[in-house]
């Protein structure tokens, strides 16, 4: 039985413009009330995660910044991690040299070096104002303390840029491409699995009695985590071969849960 239900938020439970589908809000109310509770797993911060339940009108677990901070739907911190201080000053100046638009989240804050209108289409799509630092790199690992480091971009640049970052810092950062647009840099063993699995520690489930939803390359690591995976069917092919079902909203999978009798009653995840 589905104990835990966890959805991804860009391009799956958020679309553009932070448009949600009344029918992906109605499924999801429904199946809080009479089962299994909802967690969000996000590369985004946690106060945007906080925003869109507000948005659906419903509590939920949090996963937020692809792993690096958990709380659960009390509010309470499960778990926090930033980038160690030298590593920090490494990454930014190697990124530096990218012809891409870098970004660094702090818990609650996003800084870029300067203000264009790249910057400002990012901004759009976030819940709060990317701050300009023009001496961003000479303040990272110093008062700026980075839990995650992006590079923004069209999609060509984004896949070659994670396969450079990838052959430099492998080894010691966790990265993915979070969306076409997107690769994130993360402390190591920092993902949506990690952070998912500190959260369910302390609900004495198991990862197979999740189930999760997402439509890119930073929702792998919580795909492997059960056989109940859903992705977008607008996702990247290598992304839903991972998968075990393609739907077209996130509705259909909880619908599709359902519909196998998947679903746990309110009693069987009472301390969820």
């Amino acid at each position: 039985m589905i104990k835990l239900f966890v959805t991804d938020l860009d391009g799956t439970l958020l679309g553009a413009d932070h448009y949600i589908k009344n029918e992906d809000i109605d499924a999801l109310n429904r199946m809080i009330e009479d089962g299994p509770p909802l967690a969000v797993a996000s590369g985004r911060m946690d106060h945007e995660i906080i925003e869109v339940l507000k948005r659906v009108g419903v509590n939920g677990h949090r996963v937020s910044q692809n792993g690096a901070f958990v709380f659960d739907n009390e509010g309470t911190q499960i778990h926090a991690k930033t980038f160690d201080s030298e590593l920090a000053q490494r990454i930014i100046q190697a990124v530096d040299k990218e012809p891409m638009i870098k970004t660094v989240s702090t818990a609650d804050e996003t800084f870029t070096k300067e203000s264009n209108r790249f910057v400002d289409m990012i901004s759009e799509q976030m819940f709060h104002d990317i701050i300009i630092q023009p001496d961003l790199n000479e303040k990272v690992g110093h008062t700026i303390t980075p839990s995650k480091i992006a590079l923004h971009g069209i999609e060509a640049d984004v896949m070659k840029a994670a396969k450079r970052i990838e052959e430099l810092f492998g080894k010691e950062i966790d990265s993915f491409v979070s969306h076409e647009t997107c690769v994130d840099m993360m402390p190591k063993s920092i993902n949506k699995q990690t952070g998912l699995r500190q959260l369910i520690e302390g609900f004495g489930i198991q990862p197979d009695e999740i189930a999760c939803v997402g439509d890119s390359f930073n929702d792998l690591s919580m795909f492997e985590m059960t056989p109940y995976s859903y992705a977008m069917s607008t996702a990247h092919d290598q992304v839903k071969e991972k998968a075990s079902t393609v739907v077209d909203h996130v509705h259909e999978a909880i619908e599709d849960l359902d519909k196998k009798g998947l679903l746990s009653k309110k009693e069987q995840a009472a301390d969820i």
